[in-house]
């Protein structure tokens, strides 16, 4: 070998050595990669080192998940099956279990060891797990199962609700109804006649259909259920009876309903009453025979204070009314007449206010303000209409009179009355409210002028007598339903518009009060109606002349 050859070795060997020494240093850095025995995810997994979000936690979370975790199975395979129907799978292993992700979407049914039965219960996505073979080394298999809807019996359902849907617009020509079948509930849609009627075809479509139902619009006001009384007869016998559906009443009644609540308060002496043992006795038409007012009768007689309301008759009760009036045994204090729309509330107030002042301090400083606080007579009614003639009415009244006796650091009190009640009335009917009695004792001293003064000799000359005087207020409520008048309709002379001052010859001579209307005479009432009548004779003539100038001409226009 020449001494170049050797020094070329030499130099080869050198380097190699170093490359060497330099690799070590780098490859002791870097940790030997684990084997991956599956596909493995550490993305879901959620540590307190993960959110540091550092290379070296992160290494040690993957290092813990490949030493715990072994294999994590996703859905391989799809399988799609409709709404009660099933699809049968036959496996090539053996298959000793089952997993279900939502048991109410579908349901498994095992036949033998390696037939599977997937019926589909529920519209959705779920997953099914599958383990075959040997328990001791199981193959697994995981599939996603879709449940879709079975058209065909959406379609024989839609077909089925056609059909119903024409039978009940034919049985009720006067309304129009719409059957919607939407997944297991029934809507109603469309306009009835009345709520009567309203309320029939609810009825029909519910036994028909064999579901409960959901609250509605029928009642044209306020929403809301609608039941009838007793069971509805049966329009269409023979026929089938509908899938099982929960009815939505979305049913509209034209028109809003407007009620005239005819409102009586009266105050019932019953001291009086007692005095002359009165024993009224009021009979309520179908109702049979009333409660006994609770300021007559037995109850009376009895010293009773409890609460009565009772369903009357209207004209009964304006003779009873009427009777003890006359006798002077009550006083009617206000008789107003309320109207307002089904389903929305009507108030009346009868009273005064007395004033409260009221201290406010705000960041220390204070401000003295005054409020004011009402006593009287004050109704809260809300009627709604249920059915043609049925009329549901809530009834708040409240009695208050100013006490002095109960007044604190020179502020007044009150003494209040106040009953809530809610009935169902028919149209005309009336509901009778008794019980809220306020009592007063009082005591008077007559005696003779100086001699009644004399010690010992002075109670034989005087006279005491204690009086205790007992009041009792009564509401009457009697609800009817009203329309609006038309403009036709309405009457061009109203009450008190033919009334005219009398002349001289006819108060003086005659000794009229009134004048008459077809001749000359004093009134500035008469002289505002005349010329209310002359003008609309102008107004008249001047339309007239308005339509045929327009009018004239081939093309319509004046020419």
């Amino acid at each position: 070998m020449s001494i170049n050859a050797l020094w070329k070795r030499r130099t080869m060997l050198a380097l190699a050595c170093g490359v060497a020494l330099t690799a070590s240093p780098l490859a002791a850095q870097v940790p030997p990669a684990p084997p991956v025995p599956g596909k493995i995810k550490t993305n879901g997994f959620k540590s307190g080192a993960a959110k540091k979000n550092t290379p070296v936690a992160s290494t040690k979370i993957k290092e813990k998940v490949h030493q715990l975790v072994d294999q994590i199975y996703e859905s391989e395979v799809e399988l799609s099956v409709q709404q009660r129907h099933s699809k049968i799978m036959k496996m090539k292993m053996p298959v000793f279990r089952v997993a279900i992700a939502d048991p109410t979407k579908i349901e498994v049914v095992a036949f033998g060891s390696d037939e599977v039965e997937v019926i589909g219960k529920e519209t959705g996505t779920t997953t099914m797990t599958l383990w075959l073979g040997e328990e001791a080394n199981p193959q697994i298999l995981s599939v996603q199962v879709k449940v879709e809807g079975d058209n065909s019996i959406d379609d024989l359902r839609r077909m089925e609700y056609s059909e119903f849907q024409k039978m009940i617009n034919e049985f009720f020509p006067n309304s129009k109804v719409q059957l919607i079948p939407f997944a297991d509930k029934l809507i109603v849609r469309g306009q009835a006649r009345d709520e009567q009627e309203a309320v029939q075809i609810i009825t029909i479509i519910r036994a028909r259909s064999g579901g409960s139902g959901a609250g509605g619009g029928a009642n044209g006001a306020g929403g809301g259920s609608l039941f009838a009384d007793g069971q509805a007869a049966d329009p269409f016998p023979g026929g089938a009876v509908l899938p099982e559906a929960t009815v939505i009443d979305m049913l509209k009644v034209p028109g809003e309903k407007q009620i005239m609540l005819k409102v009586r308060i009266a105050q019932l002496d019953r001291s009086a009453a007692r005095t002359a043992s009165t024993d009224l006795i009021v009979q309520a038409g179908e109702f049979g025979w009333s409660q006994i007012f609770t300021g007559v009768a037995q109850n009376l007689a009895n010293g009773g204070s409890g609460l009565v309301t009772a369903s009357l008759n209207s004209k009964h009760v304006d003779l009873f009314i009427s009777a003890l009036a006359q006798n002077g045994y009550a006083k009617i204090l206000a008789e107003p007449n309320l109207v307002t729309i089904s389903g929305r509330p009507a108030n009346f107030i009868s009273g005064g206010e007395f004033a409260v002042p009221t201290v406010v301090g705000v960041g220390g400083a204070q401000a003295a303000t005054t409020t004011f606080k009402g006593f009287g007579t004050q109704l809260t009614f809300l009627p709604t209409v249920l059915d043609k003639d049925r009329i549901r009415l809530q009834v708040t009244p409240t009695f208050s009179q100013v006490n002095p006796a109960l007044s604190v650091n020179g502020i007044l009190g009150l003494d209040t009355q106040s009953v809530s009640t809610t009935v169902d009335l028919r149209e005309g009917q009336v509901l009778a409210i008794a019980g809220l009695i306020q009592e007063q004792q009082r005591g008077d001293l007559n005696r003779v002028p100086f001699i009644g003064d004399i010690p010992l000799v002075g109670p034989l000359f005087s006279n005491k007598s204690v009086q205790r005087d007992e009041t009792e207020l009564i509401v009457l409520v009697s609800p009817e339903l009203v329309h609006p008048l038309e403009p036709e309709d309405a009457p061009t002379i109203l009450p008190g518009m033919e009334v005219t001052d009398p002349g001289d010859i006819d108060f003086y001579f005659l000794n009229n009060i009134e004048g008459k209307p077809d001749v000359h005479h004093r009134s500035t009432v008469w002289y505002m109606q005349k010329k209310r009548i002359h003008q609309q004779q102008k107004d008249y003539i001047h339309q007239t002349k308005s339509d045929k100038y327009y009018i004239n001409g081939d093309y319509g226009f004046s020419e």
